[in-house]
């Protein structure tokens, strides 16, 4: 379809723009087919997401004991997040097709004022279908979180970890490098929350379970989703 192609084309000028590498086709393919939300003009995706973040954070009436969740569309499309992790005050911050370092990069933009009591993280996912390394990905990740402690070091931190997709089990053991080194990283050097969801979306036989998923076979449907709220919720209430 043709919002596609120029969807695509908005990408390439971004990635360039910002300095990043540009993925090959077929990862710019699946982010471009996956996180366009019906209705949206293609050359006004980026600004319109941040600026409806933007709009979003600094409309809160309720900021105390505020966890805003930031990262990629697994948190976008989380839509009954608030339901979901009652009676936890919650954020949804996510923008499709992110990644750390695009985190990184609209931090202080998307946050502006707003200094919740705890930040929760998710990305990696695209980080690694854009082909970079596990190694790679926990460095962007080292400067979102620098960028987190610069705005203010009280603030909480908890990182969910990435989840398996049927879409690209191919990456199953880059995924589960990436965890090992995140889950190292935020337990030992930040001594903060690691939130295990791979494990609980794994069948025995050690594959993603097709159930938990839209037909994209990388997004999460609702089964998917009652997963991560009893894991992610459970960790995050107090004991």
């Amino acid at each position: 379809m043709g919002y596609l192609k120029e969807l695509k084309s908005g990408f390439i000028k971004f990635w360039r723009d910002i300095g990043f590498k540009v993925p090959s086709d077929d990862v710019l393919d699946e982010i471009s087919e996956n996180i366009l939300p019906d209705g949206e003009d293609p050359s006004d995706f980026w600004r319109n997401q941040i600026n409806r973040l933007k709009r979003r954070a600094r409309s809160l009436e309720n900021t105390e004991n505020l966890i805003a969740f930031y990262g990629s569309s697994s948190i976008r499309l989380w839509v009954h997040m608030k339901e979901d992790l009652a009676p936890l005050n919650v954020l949804n911050l996510g923008f499709g097709g992110s990644n750390y370092a695009w985190c990184a990069h609209y931090f202080d933009e998307v946050f502006g004022p707003l200094h919740p009591s705890k930040i929760v993280l998710y990305a990696g996912e695209n980080d690694l279908g854009e082909g970079k390394s596990p190694e790679t990905v926990l460095a962007d990740c080292k400067r979102l979180v620098q960028k987190i402690k610069e705005k203010d070091a009280n603030i909480a931190l908890a990182i969910i970890s990435i989840k398996p997709t049927i879409a690209r089990q191919e990456m199953l053991p880059d995924i589960l490098e990436t965890n090992r080194l995140l889950e190292k990283y935020v337990v030992h050097e930040l001594q903060a929350q690691f939130i295990d969801v791979f494990n609980p979306m794994i069948s025995k036989d050690h594959k993603p379970r097709p159930e938990l998923y839209m037909a994209d076979g990388l997004h999460l449907n609702k089964a998917g989703y009652e997963i991560w709220s009893r894991t992610i919720r459970g960790a995050l209430l107090p004991s």
